[in-house]
């Protein structure tokens, strides 16, 4: 039997599987779309939103709004600008010469200036 000191971490997983080239490779190419499926998701949860009431919010369908949480394919700026609206947040897009894009976010200056007394 397994003991629960024997099983690895999660950091300790992807440390291990970012050692294969490709999937090191797919991992840098999907940074923007875990980054922004990061942000969706948390959204969801904090206002307890099911995937099709965010999708109604995003004018979207269901089913674009799981494939935004899996993470599988990098958003197009449309997309970001969606859902930066509905979110009311600022995405950050930076594209570097020989690294991989990555994508942060803040809320708005709208919604932070609503936040302070």
């Amino acid at each position: 039997m397994m003991k629960l000191g024997d099983l690895r971490t999660s950091e300790e997983v992807l440390a291990g599987a970012l050692r294969d080239p490709a999937f090191r490779a797919e991992w840098e190419r999907t940074a923007v779309a875990r980054a922004l499926a990061s942000q969706v998701v948390a959204y969801r949860v904090k206002h307890g939103l099911s995937q099709r009431a965010l999708a109604d919010e995003l004018h979207m369908s269901q089913p674009q709004v799981a494939r935004l949480e899996a993470a599988i394919h990098n958003p197009e700026i449309e997309t970001l600008r969606r859902v930066a609206s509905v979110l009311d947040v600022e995405f950050d897009l930076k594209i570097r010469q020989r690294q991989e894009p990555t994508l942060s976010s803040r809320p708005s200056a709208k919604a932070a200036s609503r936040r302070s007394p």
